[in-house]
C-alpha cells in the first residue's frame, strides 16, 4: 500500500525542518519520540524519498527469492 502526503520544507531557526502530518504517523504505527529513516529511492527514474520504519527498504527481488 502506498499513500502520499505533500509536505511543505519549512524555516526553523535556518534550518530545513518537515512537520510530518499525525495520519502519516498513524499509518507508520509511530509517535513522538519513536525512530523514522529517511531513505532515498528511485521509482522508475524519479528519485524519491521515502519515511520508513527500518533502515533499508528490502528490493522486490529479496522477496521472490525469500532473502
Amino acid at each position: 500500500m502506498s499513500t502520499r502526503f505533500r509536505i511543505t520544507i519549512e524555516d526553523w531557526d535556518g534550518d530545513g525542518a518537515i512537520r510530518i502530518p499525525d495520519q502519516a504517523l498513524q499509518e507508520l504505527g509511530v509517535d513522538v519520540g519513536d525512530s523514522l529513516y529517511l531513505i532515498e529511492e528511485f521509482v522508475g527514474t524519479s528519485r524519491c524519498l521515502v519515511l520508513s520504519k527500518t533502515p533499508k527498504i528490502p528490493d522486490r527481488v529479496d522477496e521472490l527469492f525469500g532473502v
